[in-house]
């Protein structure tokens, strides 16, 4: 009797055991609560809400990461994207900046209350854009458009509407923004005229005033050919700008910013006088070091971008780096001789060490020049 009284006593145990983890398996009561972070921190403040990855909001306190909106009406705080928010009294722009002595340590907030807006028809466009029936925004400030009802982003730089495309807020000379879309590598286009977006040429009269070009092609053979090269039928184009006596049908592009066709070499916008189509090679060691220019070779001579080195000798030269180069008689730096050095010991350092980026088994030299020790 008493064995059967400890077997029934470990039965209801056993039971008890069995059920008591089935309900907590079906309701979780066995698991802890999840953890809720914001920016990083745990939260633990049931009234707090997250509304995306950069806002959120409890009972008396809108944030933008650590940021607090003592003044923003809470119950209508609302987050647009991950940069604009607005309530019923104002709008907002927000963003985070690092300061230059403790660049990467800390980020900083700011914040930019937006005056003005009208709250009912605000809205976010993306990348840093916003607008409300009549007025464009971009990181809060306000810039001028043609036709903000149909105002749209493209990405940070370009936004466009129904009349004209955009480049940072200002309107692109001729274009038509309805039928404005972007293509690949620099290069956009409109019903009326294909463009050269970007950096527009070392030097050209027209730098300092574009930032795009139209390209004056022939649309139906238009080709682009990588991120600065375009060409139709007849013309050949760099930055969106004529280049001046290239031959379109046998153009090609090489490395290192050279090209050639069947009648001239070009460095990049510039012809190198003297150079040989036919025989050009540019020097694949030019990609393994620091450099800022770059050499080629023909059969009978050496060219440091568009200039050629007068007297290198083509069989005995070498790409060394940091804008060196040599012979078996000569060491050069850029196209100058570098005097007092001997070639057949100079080598190049990797980085700078201390006032030096060179040496020779008597000297050493920094861009060119002896330096003394």
């Amino acid at each position: 009797m008493l064995d059967f009284l400890k077997f029934l006593k470990w039965l209801l145990k056993t039971l008890f055991w069995l059920i008591g983890g089935l309900i907590k398996a079906i309701f979780g009561l066995d698991q802890e609560a999840e953890e809720i972070k914001f920016n990083g921190k745990v939260i633990t403040d049931k009234s707090f809400q997250i509304l995306n990855n950069a806002f959120a909001k409890d009972s008396t306190t809108a944030y933008y990461k650590d940021y607090a909106f003592s003044y923003a009406d809470v119950p209508t705080f609302e987050a647009l994207d991950e940069h604009y928010a607005k309530d019923k009294n104002r709008a907002y722009y927000c963003d985070e900046y690092r300061e230059g002595q403790n660049y990467y340590l800390t980020k900083k907030q700011r914040v930019v209350t937006i005056h003005n807006a009208d709250l009912q028809t605000f809205i976010s466009l993306g990348n840093g854009y916003a607008k409300d029936k009549s007025t464009a925004f971009f990181d809060g400030i306000a810039f001028n458009v043609k036709q903000v009802s149909s105002l749209v982003s493209i990405n940070s730089y370009f936004t466009k509407d129904h009349v004209s495309a955009y480049l940072n807020r200002l309107p692109v000379a001729g274009s038509q923004g309805k039928t404005f879309e972007l293509l690949e590598e620099n290069f956009a286009k409109d019903a009326l005229n294909i463009y050269y977006y970007g950096y527009t040429g070392e030097g050209h009269p027209d730098e300092e005033r574009h930032s795009i070009c139209i390209i004056p092609c022939e649309r139906a053979s238009f080709k682009i050919l990588d991120y600065r090269y375009s060409k139709d039928d007849h013309h050949v184009f760099f930055l969106g700008f004529t280049l001046k006596g290239a031959d379109s049908k046998s153009f090609e592009i090489l490395t290192e910013g050279y090209a050639k066709d069947k009648y001239k070499v070009f460095f990049q916008q510039k012809k190198v006088e003297g150079a040989d189509p036919e025989t050009l090679e540019v020097y694949v060691e030019n990609g393994q070091y620091g450099h800022d220019f770059n050499f080629a070779h023909d059969r009978s001579s050496v060219f440091m971008d568009d200039k050629k080195l007068k007297i290198a000798d083509v069989a005995t030269f070498k790409v060394l780096g940091e804008n060196y180069g040599s012979d078996s008689k000569h060491v050069f730096y850029k196209t100058e001789i570098v005097k007092n050095a001997d070639p057949a010991t100079f080598t190049v350092y990797p980085h700078d060490f201390g006032n030096a980026d060179s040496e020779d088994a008597t000297h050493k030299f920094h861009e060119g020049t002896k330096v003394e020790d």
